[in-house]
């Protein structure tokens, strides 16, 4: 090891036992972050699996991480920080999360160089650690998935196709290198040589993989939204990205939307010339090499229901409940036959004159009691399903009763 790498290493484990000591982290964050922006990012892993051969441990090392995530946002020009960013915006979430993730795989990255080079007892307490991290790293996937089912459809509404498709391939790459990992951390480590080595390997790719999306996400994707989106967008995001979840970190109290939520097909698809000025280099060589090409169109129609979650013609509907492999049918809040489905096979048979009819004529005599304690139930709030199996000819079949309520908890029926 070179003389200059030598010297810094001393100088890291000099501020690595003040930390041991009880020296504050953030007294010594400046100390730390002049040392390591003198060093490459090539020479850090070295560095690492030096001290840990030396005996530091593997937790003291660790602190560093957090020092890791600042250089990286520090080194990465034209990137988004949080700190530009209003806190609660849904954009500033997403940078936090990013540097939890960079701060994880950091971690992963200097447990995994150091499983060959730990002994005794430290084998199993970083195999634990190991463990631990890969299972949290399932959460990533929730990142992910917002940016797949949430932003996505924003900027493919403005023709924009290309880089959502990337993005999302590269997405299933490291899930299926989380999932490999967690499987690979539980099994048998007694070849400690060879189980280690390919566990480094695993672990040292996954590492590099999520850093790598990082970059893609703050460098490209998100300075992409941050131009493109409208308040009304990012509203319509704020309120969805709760329904799918966070990466260790909630969303911050601050930033408060002024314009409705808008949906991508509210929004006009069109990139103005100002806005296509502003885009990250990447995006722009791509709209000059493919151009965008949205897709005009009006979702809603003249005569469609509207929904919650979407529009559908009366023809849509009945054919939707006409499809379902079961047979659906619905009594109201006075106890009254409304609606039933007609699929291709039916379970019971049904009429028309049906419809009006208070449920409980609609049942033998000898289990009108039960009909009736079952809808007393559903309207006192006490249950939440009913349900049988009875036996009809060949077919043994499943009745399942729910109360349907509205948002505001109101019994329907």
């Amino acid at each position: 090891m070179a003389a200059e790498i030598r010297e810094r290493k001393e100088q890291i484990k000099a501020l690595l036992k003040r930390l041991h000591e009880g020296e504050d982290m953030s007294s010594l964050r400046e100390k730390f972050k002049e040392i390591l922006r003198s060093v490459s990012p090539m020479e850090i892993p070295l560095i690492e699996q030096e001290l840990v051969a030396e005996g530091v441990p593997v937790q003291e090392i660790a602190r560093l991480c957090d020092v890791h995530v600042e250089l990286f946002r520090e080194a990465v020009s034209g990137a988004l920080t949080p700190d530009q960013v209003e806190p609660g915006h849904p954009l500033h979430t997403r940078l936090r999360e990013n540097e939890q993730i960079v701060r994880d795989a950091e971690v992963l990255g200097l447990y995994a160089r150091s499983m060959g080079m730990v002994e005794g007892e430290a084998r199993e307490s970083s195999l634990e650690v190991l463990r631990g991290l890969a299972a949290e790293l399932r959460g990533v996937s929730r990142h992910y998935a917002k940016d797949e089912t949430v932003v996505f459809p924003y900027i493919e509404r403005r023709g924009l196709t290309a880089v959502p498709r990337v993005l999302w391939t590269k997405h299933d790459q490291i899930r299926n290198m989380v999932r490999g990992l967690n499987r690979l951390v539980r099994q048998d480590p007694s070849d400690w040589a060879s189980f280690s080595s390919l566990v480094s390997r695993r672990a040292e790719e996954l590492s590099r993989a999520l850093v790598d999306m990082v970059f893609r996400e703050n460098n490209i994707l998100y300075p992409t939204l941050r131009v493109l989106l409208s308040e009304g967008e990012w509203a319509a995001i704020r309120e969805m990205d709760d329904e799918i979840g966070y990466y260790k970190v909630e969303p911050e109290e601050g930033w408060t939307p002024r314009a409705e939520p808008l949906l991508p097909h509210q929004v006009s698809p069109e990139i103005t010339e100002e806005q296509a000025r502003s885009l990250p280099q990447e995006m722009r060589a791509l709209l000059s090499s493919e151009g965008a090409r949205p897709v005009d169109f009006s979702l809603k129609r003249d005569g469609d229901l509207e929904f919650e979650t979407g529009y559908l013609s009366p023809e849509e509907v009945e054919a939707i409940f006409s499809a379902l492999p079961v047979d659906v049918s619905f009594v109201d809040a006075s106890d009254r036959v409304r609606f039933y489905s007609h699929g291709g096979r039916r379970i019971f048979p049904r009429a028309r004159a049906v419809l009006g009819r208070p449920v409980k004529l609609c049942h033998p005599p000898k289990s009108v009691h039960i009909v009736e304690r079952i809808l007393e139930e559903f309207k006192a709030g006490r249950r939440d399903v009913a349900e049988f199996w009875i036996r009809m000819g060949d077919r043994l079949v499943h009745i399942r009763y729910f109360p349907v309520r509205g948002r505001d908890g109101r019994y329907l029926g």
